[in-house]
């Protein structure tokens, strides 16, 4: 599918380009935030979409005011107005070719596994914008399964939805990604 949102730069656009598996270190990530979230970015978003635009090493081709173009086709704003842009850097992959952080979290004397991996998760209007995935237990949470696997009701996940939050707080707040600690162990008290 073809880019319909004429404001949007010929650049930013899909087309034929490839997804771009690979992250590497010193990489940008660009993320949008309202100034008074900015202490706890993700507190009030859905664990499901947690996008970002990346740089690719290109701060020319690909600035950090990209991600505040709407590629809502059923919004009319073109820009964001009056949200702050967050500047994260890789700064530490493991030997690995992305970000993933691997959280065990023991409940019950059940061990429940969540995996957030950065991915690169092109758009019709917007290359550059990529996503903290977040998985439990091996399943992707999505907009299909979000209400089932982490939504407020399921109350058995309620603590792990808050160290996701806090895990992708931290960076924002620290603005690196930094996979150096790559498993972290909880216990349910």
């Amino acid at each position: 599918m073809d880019c319909q949102l004429t404001y949007i730069p010929d650049r930013l656009h899909l087309k034929n380009k490839q997804i771009i598996h690979e992250f590497i270190v010193g990489e940008k990530l660009y993320y949008r935030s309202k100034p008074e979230n900015l202490t706890k970015p993700y507190d009030n978003i859905s664990l499901r979409d947690i996008s970002h635009n990346r740089n690719f090493n290109d701060d020319i081709a690909y600035p950090m005011n990209d991600v505040l173009f709407n590629t809502d086709l059923d919004d009319d704003r073109e820009i964001y107005e009056g949200l702050e842009v967050v500047l994260l850097v890789i700064t530490e992959l493991q030997n690995e070719t992305t970000f993933k952080k691997e959280i065990i979290y023991s409940q019950n004397l059940e061990d429940i596994k969540v995996m957030i991996k950065l991915k690169h998760d092109p758009i019709p209007c917007m290359y550059p914008h990529s996503v903290f995935e977040i998985s439990v237990n091996n399943e992707i949470v999505n907009q299909n399964n979000y209400n089932s696997i982490l939504g407020k009701k399921n109350k058995t996940y309620s603590n792990l939805r808050s160290e996701i939050r806090q895990e992708l707080t931290s960076m924002i707040q620290n603005r690196v990604v930094d996979s150096s600690s790559e498993t972290e162990y909880l216990d349910e008290p």
